[in-house]
C-alpha cells in the first residue's frame, strides 16, 4: 500500500532567514505511515502546485496569527507574530479544506484553523479569560510532560483517535480558540473551560488540538493516535 504525502509547515525565522521544524512532527508521520514533505517560507501562488502533491497536512505550532486576520487590534500582551508564516498558511489552510483534504492542526495550527475558516481566538488568556479560574497554560515542566487534564466529548473523532475521553496534555499557550467557525465543533476542553480541541464533522479530517502530541508521543502511545488518523485520511483519499 502506498504512502501518502503528509505536508507539514515549517516555522520561519525572520531574522536568520531560515526555515525550521521540531523533528517529532515528521517522525510520528513516518511512525504513522506517511511520508512527510516539508514546506517552508514559500510564495502564496505556490499553494495550487503542493496541495495537488498532498495527501494530507500538519499545520505546526509557533507564535502568534495577526490579530487582523479576525478583525481586532493587538492586545497588549500579542506575542510574536509572523507575517510570512500567516500569509501563506492562512490562504493554505482555505484551499485545503476547501478541497477536503486530510488536515491536523497543532497549538498555533489549531488556531490558524479556526480563524482561516472565520472562527475567533483570545489573544491573550490570562487578561481576557472572562469565565472563572483559569489554569496554568503556559507549564515550567518537561514538554512531554502532561500538566493538565482535558476533557473529549462522547462520540466524538478525538476520543476514538485517542482511545479515551480524558487525558493529561502538555500546554505551550497564551492564546485559545474563543468562538469556534461554523464549520468546527468543540470536542475537547480543559478543566477550566479552555478549548483544547475542535473538529469538522462535514469534513473527512479536519481536527485540531491546542496541546503539543509531537513532544508527547514517545512517553504517551495514545498520541500518535492523531498522526495515525490524519495519515489514514490521506491514504484512503488517494485510493
Amino acid at each position: 500500500m502506498s504512502k501518502p504525502l503528509i505536508g507539514v509547515t515549517c516555522d520561519y525565522d525572520v531574522q536568520k532567514q531560515t526555515s525550521q521544524i521540531f523533528d517529532g512532527y515528521y517522525r510520528a508521520i513516518l511512525r504513522s505511515g506517511g511520508l512527510p514533505y516539508l514546506i517552508p517560507r514559500i510564495d502564496e501562488g505556490t499553494i495550487p502546485e503542493i496541495i495537488d502533491l498532498l495527501g494530507g497536512i500538519v499545520f505546526t505550532g509557533g507564535g502568534d496569527v495577526d490579530p487582523a486576520y479576525f478583525g481586532e487590534a493587538p492586545n497588549p500582551r500579542l506575542g510574536s507574530i509572523n507575517p510570512y508564516r500567516d500569509r501563506l498558511e492562512i490562504p493554505l489552510c482555505r484551499e485545503v479544506m476547501d478541497r477536503d483534504i486530510p488536515v491536523l492542526g497543532i497549538c498555533r495550527g489549531m488556531q490558524l484553523m479556526n480563524i482561516a475558516m472565520g472562527g475567533e481566538i483570545y489573544q491573550d488568556l490570562d487578561s481576557q479569560w472572562d469565565k472563572g479560574f483559569l489554569q496554568k497554560h503556559s507549564q515550567l515542566a518537561p514538554d512531554w510532560y502532561g500538566s493538565h487534564v482535558v476533557e473529549l466529548a462522547k462520540g466524538s473523532r478525538l476520543a476514538e483517535l485517542l482511545r479515551n475521553e480524558r487525558i493529561r496534555t502538555n500546554s505551550f499557550h497564551h492564546q485559545a480558540v474563543r468562538e469556534p467557525a461554523d464549520c468546527f465543533r468543540v470536542t475537547a476542553r480543559c478543566d477550566d473551560g479552555v478549548v483544547e480541541g475542535i473538529e469538522s464533522p462535514s469534513h473527512t479530517f479536519a481536527v485540531g488540538v491546542q496541546w503539543h502530541p509531537e513532544r508527547m508521543w514517545e512517553k504517551d502511545e495514545r498520541m500518535l493516535g492523531l498522526f495515525n488518523g490524519l495519515v489514514d485520511a490521506a491514504r484512503n483519499r488517494i485510493h
